[in-house]
């Protein structure tokens, strides 16, 4: 038997034709079913078949006219055939390089068993986001005529198809078709029987599945900026622009978003989708589908390499946390968490959330971070925080729901200022930094005593040129403290730790201002215990320092028992998050 036995004719009032796509799922044009719920379909190649009748399940969006988009039915038949249905061509399948036969296969008027014409795709340009232009092959060959429409367009030498056959032009034999890629866009149920490179049929069903619990949960517009950037142009789909619903964005971000090695938009989108949805199942299914289909591993977690030993003795695998307040209300925030894999930072989970709601959402989340990490570095866990908010003792927040430990002693944990993130000046300066610090093999340190006259403007200039590690006397809780702290972040300071609690104010007598204060003796802990290892080791050794001071003896007390902040900032491992550019085709 042919092997495009699996094409149909359509009897609806008036014929067109179709495909079989399933067993029991025939595809054709609305605009041959318009009106009617139920159809006669007659197989070209079985015609001991006879007629077998079928109900009108999809209808697509076209309203009538040759200018509509969604010119797609699917019908369903009364019971299912055993002829086998038509392989679709993969989404980004060739249509013109080389020039490719195409053939459809029409019921014209007087040709009731049904007549091939040949075409070619005049280019891969869609036309209004939904068409490919079709014309003849050649001059003498059978044109596109009523009869033709729902036929599918195959690839001869392939026998895959490419698209759907929706509209003749008056002149010249050719006209429009949809192709593969559009046709599973309108009709979701098509998802996994269209190839999209890189995903298996199951795991695009599964995402589709999924999303289509979400609908409603948030505006298909506000999900893919999400994604792609807040100033990022919508496709043309509709007549206004943009989706008609949050699959029209997952299958556009799966089939027409050309992305680096390492990006995918869509584990973003349904991260995103994930902390949307009041469903816990479906958001559980979204974050574990999230972290399924982010990039592979790759043999290590990348870096610059700078030719120190240091590339190949310091691995990590960083866990990013963003907060920044929200422009909706001064007590909101944004909060996005990534995973940085192979130079990459991939979204977890992004939201808008109360301020008392943030160290649950966080916790909540840091799950799902874990899960796209890549096993041969080790974890550090980063907060870029707004200004006001380097006092809050993020390393004493609760490890997870079931564990009260606090989170700095299970991981390492640091803290970066969000300002200073977004200066590309001071992570240029902070890079360069680093590429000296990686040659040593120990920390030097600043001191900032508690009291400390110094001009902050000069203590900036200063800290320019020392290419050291800083470390306050006192936490900044008064006006000069606050100031003296932000001279320090003005400058490309790689390491910033300060204590938890103040000074007492009691100096014991000390000639000099503050050498005998509680302040000068964290500062000399501080060298005593972290100078002699290189600076990029010193999150581990402060997590270490953590846990002993919660577990030190309450009658001698560890010095870092009243806790400590640890600014330690190389931008070299955490990249900005992705963006994505659009397919010349969209």
């Amino acid at each position: 038997m042919d092997l495009h036995s699996w094409q149909v004719r359509v009897s609806a009032g008036g014929v067109g034709s179709g495909f079989l796509i399933t067993d029991r799922h025939v595809m054709t044009c609305a605009h041959v079913v318009d009106g009617v719920e139920r159809a006669e379909v007659t197989f070209a190649q079985y015609p001991d078949l006879g007629p077998l009748a079928a109900t009108v399940i999809a209808g697509g969006e076209w309203r009538g006219s040759d200018q509509d988009r969604g010119d797609v039915a699917v019908l369903e038949l009364d019971v299912p055939v055993s002829v086998k249905p038509a392989m679709f061509a993969a989404v980004d399948a060739p249509y013109t390089q080389p020039k490719a036969k195409l053939t459809a296969y029409g019921f014209p008027r007087g040709y009731d068993e049904g007549i091939l014409g040949e075409f070619r795709s005049t280019s891969a340009q869609l036309i209004a986001g939904e068409w490919l232009q079709l014309e003849a092959w050649t001059s003498h060959g059978h044109a596109l005529e009523e009869g033709f429409s729902g036929a599918a367009v195959v690839r001869e030498d392939t026998g895959e198809v490419m698209g759907m056959v929706t509209a003749r032009y008056p002149t010249g034999g050719g006209g429009r078709m949809l192709p593969s890629r559009v046709l599973a866009r309108h009709w979701p149920g098509a998802a996994e029987l269209v190839p999209v490179p890189g995903h298996t049929p199951e795991a695009v069903a599964r995402l589709r599945d999924l999303v289509q619990a979400c609908e409603g949960a948030c505006t298909p517009e506000t999900a893919y900026r999400s994604v792609m950037e807040p100033l990022t142009p919508l496709p043309p789909p509709p007549p206004s622009g943009g989706f008609r619903s949050l699959w029209d964005v997952a299958w556009f971000l799966l089939t027409e978003v050309n992305t680096e090695p390492g990006a995918a938009p869509w584990a973003d989108f349904a991260a995103h989708l994930a902390d949307r949805t009041q469903d816990q199942a479906v958001q559980h299914a979204l974050f574990t589908w999230a972290g399924d289909h982010r990039p592979g591993t790759t043999p290590r977690p990348r870096r610059p390499t700078t030719g120190s030993v240091q590339d190949e003795d310091v691995k990590w695998s960083p866990i990013l946390v963003e907060i920044e307040q929200s422009g909706a209300d001064r007590d909101m925030y944004l909060v996005s968490i990534y995973a940085i894999r192979d130079g990459r930072a991939q979204l977890v989970a992004s939201n808008t959330v109360a301020r008392r709601q943030v160290q649950e959402y966080v916790r909540d989340r840091l799950d799902h971070a874990y899960r796209q990490l890549d096993h041969r570095g080790d974890e550090l866990i980063a907060f870029a925080l707004p200004r006001d908010w380097l006092g809050e003792p993020v390393e004493d927040w609760h490890t997870s729901a079931e564990d009260p430990a606090p989170l700095g002693c299970s991981s390492p944990v640091v803290v970066m200022d969000l300002n200073r993130r977004r200066q590309r000046r001071l992570q240029f300066k902070l890079a360069k930094v680093w590429q000296v610090l990686d040659h040593r093999a120990d920390t030097a340190w600043h001191r900032v005593e508690c009291g400390s006259p110094q001009d902050p403007v000069k203590l900036t200039v200063q800290l320019n040129e020392l290419k050291t590690a800083v470390g306050y006397a006192s936490p900044p809780d008064t006006d000069r403290a606050r100031r003296l702290l932000e001279a320090g972040l003005k400058a490309p300071v790689p390491v910033i730790v300060w204590p938890r609690s103040g000074c007492s104010g009691q100096h014991d007598g000390g000639t000099a201002a503050g050498h005998c204060c509680d302040g000068a003796r964290f500062l000399d802990a501080l060298e005593k215990h972290l100078a002699s290892l290189p600076p990029a080791d010193l999150p581990r050794l402060v997590r270490e320092l953590r846990s002993q001071a919660y577990s030190a003896d309450e009658s001698e007390p560890h010095w870092a028992a009243g806790g400590l902040t640890l600014v330690w900032e190389d931008p070299r491992w955490f990249p900005e998050a992705n963006t994505y550019p659009q397919s010349p085709v969209s």
